[in-house]
């Protein structure tokens, strides 16, 4: 099938959590060094293993309420959720607060309060949401955002990164206020030696996201991308299908497998785009196109399609319809990429590069 690009984003909205943006800039003396990186952690081939990067398994307390929010299913979320936080979880609270501080007059001074006592409880990515430079904090809750609140962030994460948590590791290093380039990419090859893949990714897209990246830069980029991808890490996925977008590729051969790879492991993005293309395609009937717009409402709660297609008037032939549909969803991988520092598309501490 063959996939257009639409001005569909296919980028998920993220904390910056780096403490000096000149520090993270990439240099041309990044290429060996990565080049060493790729050299001594060869892999060619997706891994069989899709969730070595996740944060939550299957049968973790948080799984079930973390993909759903990942998945923009958020009342599934909350109600998975829930038994969490009434037992004052801190990370339950963090998450269920994310998806709840805009929704309404009401919801929002709840959410405040669950952030602020996920935060006491120890959770360093709630502390962070009352940064001074979050502008969702600035929004929503002026009064409280203050750098008393980054401070604490550091000493969490300074007490988790003690416990080896790969996470806490990089955010301790990277939020020192006198980090060095080296100190940076030392800490981005660590983490994805240690299958945290975000800040590689993030660096990657730095590069290929300008508007005439230097041609070595881009191709270590590109390469930096196909290493996480083939760790099944969607972000880095949909990166390569936007540099593919970006250099005129769509509907190419690559663009096509990470399509299917997003597909496979729910990328919103790849999921989003092949709804969307699936209406211009001639070789698909109405009830098709029905199937696929309904797999992608039940996937990730993305309605739209269902208003571009004609549902099947017989109800035997509907009901068969929203069982293959059913189906098409439920193949969908279950594996969550999302972390607390890039939680939902619609939250981010700001947009610092």
């Amino acid at each position: 099938m063959l996939f257009k690009f639409t001005t569909l984003s296919i980028t998920l909205i993220t904390l910056a959590l780096t403490g000096c943006s000149k520090a993270t800039e990439p240099q041309q003396a990044d290429i060996a060094v990565f080049e060493q990186f790729l050299s001594e952690n060869p892999i060619s081939s997706i891994n069989p293993s899709i969730d070595i990067a996740s944060i939550y398994q299957p049968g973790d307390p948080l799984f079930e309420g973390v993909l759903n929010i990942q998945r923009n299913l958020w009342g599934k979320a909350e109600k998975a959720l829930k038994p969490l936080v009434d037992k004052n979880d801190p990370d339950a609270l963090y998450w269920t607060a994310l998806i709840s501080y805009s929704g309404s007059i009401k919801s929002t001074p709840i959410a405040r309060k669950m952030l602020i006592q996920s935060a006491e409880l120890g959770n360093p990515y709630a502390a962070l949401f009352f940064a001074p430079d979050n502008h969702q904090c600035q929004m929503y809750f002026p009064n409280d955002c203050s750098e008393k609140w980054v401070e604490k962030a550091q000493k969490l994460f300074a007490e988790k990164a003690k416990t080896g948590d790969v996470r806490a590791v990089y955010y301790s290093t990277t939020l020192k206020p006198d980090l060095t380039h080296k100190e940076y990419i030392d800490a981005v090859i660590q983490s994805a030696e240690k299958h945290y893949y975000y800040p590689l990714v993030e660096y990657a897209n730095k590069i290929i996201n300008e508007d005439k990246p230097n041609k070595n830069m881009e191709a270590m980029a590109v390469n930096l991308l196909n290493y996480a991808r083939f760790n099944n890490f969607v972000p880095a996925i949909e990166g390569l299908i936007g540099n593919e977008v970006q250099s005129g590729r769509e509907g190419g051969e690559s663009y096509l497998n990470y399509i299917e790879q997003g597909i496979k492991l729910g990328s919103n993005a790849a999921w989003n785009l092949y709804q969307l293309n699936s209406l211009d395609n001639n070789s698909l009937n109405n009830t098709q196109k029905y199937i696929v717009a309904k797999a992608l409402d039940l996937q990730n709660g993305r309605s739209f399609g269902l208003h571009e297609v004609i549902a099947p008037k017989e109800k035997d032939a509907l009901i068969a319809a929203n069982k293959k549909a059913q189906e098409k969803a439920d193949s969908v991988k279950k594996v969550i990429y999302i972390d607390g520092a890039h939680a939902t598309m619609f939250y981010s501490r700001l947009d610092i590069q």
